[in-house]
């Protein structure tokens, strides 16, 4: 026995001795749920492939795998009965019809999957996995994977009404998505700017609908992204084109989603054809421009359903999957309490207000499309006045339309502007096209995609998440890849890899996806230099803690006192409290020392700090001042919208107090649609009945394309008061200089200042 004892530990000392082979990490996006390395490759060259037992689509998946391995490593594989690649249906692997398990070894490489999809999901990590050495073979690592995705639901939306893309364009999109494991294409085909889809049965849909009078829109002329040379502008998809399309996509496990926009954006389709518009509602044209026209379909006419139910019924012939997208958002409906059919109508079927009678109009839409065995799905706007239980939601408007969506038993696409809409910017690259307002790379991956208000027997409603691009300032197709990328690697591990995730993991293997992408041709964004400051206010205790976020692993500087900062300055090391106002700003440095985008955001410890108020007219889900206490948790820069009707609040400090001072802070952004106050009045009370007036302000309507921030400060006689009425007039609608004029204006705020 001691003599045992003896050899063993001679063989274990030897063993912990000896050299070992490397084996670095695999850099996969998105991250399977389990994987386990091992030491040696597969020599992939000379390697040939088989499927083994009843595979639906194996010529499919066969051509695709021979066509993907060749194009984008040169390494051409054979199919052969006697394969050491072997694809195989097996019932029991487990985590459903998109599940896969990977074995590579030595010498055979084995993929079981319970459906075609799993299978093709194995390729994608084939793909991530090959190996080019320096002698220009090609390997994979030994390796045990078994995989499963999180969310069933995992999307890609693409806005082709304002910038139409070609075909091949559009191949390409779905092949970007399916190499990283989405599976629901979105595709926005109509809009106010144009009729993207061909119907037979209304040939001037496409004729006349497609096309309007220029390119448009002004910021693309601003930044040189496109030249608008005065012509006509647009164009459409066949239905063979189309049916091409969906072939393409269901080849690589992509379902299409296609959104035919209704009752609102519609003005496309109604200028075709006027006759399913309000008779008394006034001429419309194809817009050119970016926002909501007044175009909506007549809900008081019958024959508005007739067209739309034949228009639906050609969609669903070239789509075949469940979803149906209806649109719903941002309705006119001002132009149905206008009109005396579709007063008419609400009397009829007993809708008290224009809210209930959308709620009609998508009711009937969804009994036809149910009656096909489709089921219908809109944005959040479709659940005012009621909603049917079979229909589902996106909610873009913010997180609370998905709560509200899947409590009432809905399913639900959480995709809300921020951060799912990959049109905004993801860097400060002065030329970078998109929408203003950042959303970086890691604002997509650390957000939580499941809101904590959705309680634990509702998640289930959460089927999945999509991401979003609008292409007003994204007129080419190289564009939308450097909108895509990288942020759409942090939506593809979101919504497939298991909750738990590091972001200087994710950060190495984006780096290494990325350039992956560059050298096939992709035009991949920029990391962005961009420092996030989170401010996590403490009401109770009168201070906040702050906490820097980056994308890059350099070290951040800051300032609390509004000066530039340098490498000088202080340097972040992790979350510090603040207790005193403070003008943040804050950055990192290249390897020349010189600053990068400065981020800054300003800090308030003023009366009113956490106070509670109510708004006599509803903030926009979507512009929330991020959070209940949007217009005094103290810090500038978040805004609170009001849409048409005046800003108009009343504070409560809790006990009165001496007051000398209140201002009020606005965004002055005429083309955005965005409009100072036009008047601006303080009231003061000890009691909430009796309210006496202490500033007014009537600053009139700003005529010119600015980007400005107004103030409003008021200094007066110190008084004793316990609540603060502010009431900001919006202008109402944008006024008749405006490019939109008669649409909507907003008012937007960010903090009501007591001192």
């Amino acid at each position: 026995m001691k003599q045992l004892l003896f050899i063993l530990t001679i063989a274990l000392i030897t063993a912990s001795c000896a050299p070992k082979q490397s084996q670095k990490e695999v850099q996969l996006i998105p991250y399977p749920v389990e994987v386990e390395q091992g030491i040696g490759q597969y020599d992939l060259d000379d390697a040939v492939f088989s499927f083994e037992g009843e595979i639906e689509g194996k010529k499919a998946l066969s051509a695709y795998f021979s066509q993907m391995m060749a194009s984008q490593f040169g390494v051409t594989l054979q199919e052969n009965k006697a394969g050491s690649v072997k694809f195989s249906i097996n019932s029991q692997v487990p985590g459903g019809e998109e599940a896969y398990r990977l074995r590579v070894s030595p010498k055979t490489v084995s993929i079981d999957a319970q459906s075609e999809k799993g299978l093709f999901y194995a390729m994608q990590t084939l793909r991530q996995l090959v190996e080019e050495e320096k002698d220009g073979k090609h390997y994979l690592p030994v390796i045990n994977i078994t995989d499963y995705p999180r969310f069933d639901w995992r999307g890609m939306h693409l806005d082709v009404s304002r910038h139409l893309f070609s075909v091949a364009e559009i191949k390409k999109y779905i092949d970007l998505m399916s190499m990283y494991k989405l599976n629901t294409f979105h595709w926005h085909l109509v809009d106010d700017q144009g009729w993207r889809l061909e119907i037979k049965k209304y040939p001037k849909l496409t004729e006349v609908g497609a096309w309007r009078s220029k390119v448009g829109f002004e910021a693309n002329q601003e930044k040189g992204l496109n030249k608008d040379d005065g012509q006509p502008y647009g164009g459409y998809y066949t239905q063979e084109q189309v049916r091409e399309i969906v072939a393409y996509a269901k080849d690589r496990q992509v379902t299409i989603v296609p959104e035919i926009e209704l009752p609102g954006h519609s003005a496309a389709a109604l200028v075709a054809y006027p006759e399913y518009y309000c008779d008394n509602a006034g001429d419309l044209e194809i817009w050119t421009q970016a926002g909501v026209s007044a175009g909506v379909f007549c809900a008081g006419k019958e024959s508005t359903f007739h067209f739309l139910e034949d228009v639906l019924a050609e969609t669903m012939e070239l789509f075949p999957g469940e979803f149906i997208h209806i649109g719903g958002d941002e309705t006119p409906k001002d132009t149905w309490l206008k009109c005396p059919k579709c007063k008419k109508r609400m009397k009829a079927v007993g809708a008290h207000d224009e809210h209930e009678l959308q709620s009609y109009f998508v009711g009937r839409i969804e009994k036809y499309l149910n009656s096909h065995g489709r089921r219908l799905i809109g944005w959040d706007e479709i659940l005012d006045g009621g909603l049917a239980p079979n229909a589902a939601v996106m909610s873009w408007r913010g997180v609370q339309g998905g709560v509200n969506a899947a409590e009432a038993g809905h399913d639900v696409v959480m995709t809300p502007m921020f951060p799912y809409y990959f049109n905004h910017v993801q860097n400060h690259q002065p030329n970078s096209p998109g929408h203003p307002g950042i959303t970086s790379l890691r604002d997509v991956y650390t957000f939580p995609s499941i809101p904590e208000d959705v309680s634990q027997e509702n998640k289930k409603h959460i089927i999945g998440i999509q991401a979003n691009i609008w292409s007003e300032y994204i007129p080419a197709f190289k564009h939308v890849e450097y909108m895509m990328f990288p942020r759409t690697f942090a939506l593809a591990e979101v919504a497939w890899s298991p909750e738990k995730r590091s972001w200087d993991d994710f950060y190495g293997r984006v780096l290494t996806q990325a350039e992956k992408l560059k050298d096939n041709g992709v035009n991949v964004g920029d990391i962005s230099y961009h420092v996030r400051i989170d401010v996590a206010p403490d009401y109770a205790k009168n201070s906040a803690d702050i906490t820097f976020l980056t994308e890059r692993p350099l070290p951040v500087y800051y300032t609390l006192d509004g000066t530039t900062p340098s490498q000088n300055s202080l340097m972040y090391k992790n979350t510090f409290t603040l207790s005193e106002d403070a003008h943040i700003k804050a950055c990192q440095f290249d390897k020349k020392g010189e600053a990068l985008h400065i981020t800054e955001k300003e800090i308030m410890f003023h009366k009113a700090f956490g106070k509670s108020y109510t708004l006599t007219y509803k903030h926009a889900p979507q512009y929330d001042g991020g959070g209940k206490n949007g217009l005094t948790n103290g810090f500038l820069g978040v805004w609170i919208g009001v849409e048409e009707k005046p800003l108009e609040a009343i504070l409560d400090l809790g006990e009165e107090t001496n007051i000398s001072h209140i201002n009020s802070r606005f965004k002055n952004q005429p083309m955005s649609w965005v409009f100072g106050p036009v008047k601006v009045t303080y009231f003061i009370s000890a009691d909430g009945n009796k309210f006496d007036k202490v500033a007014e302000f009537a600053p009139g309507v700003t005529k010119s394309d600015v980007n400005e921030i107004v103030q409003y400060p008021a200094d007066f006689e110190a008084v004793s008061a316990r609540y603060i009425k502010i009431k900001a007039d919006n202008v109402g609608v944008c006024p008749s200089w405006h490019p939109a004029a008669g649409g909507k204006a907003w008012i937007f705020s960010d903090e009501i200042i007591v001192r």
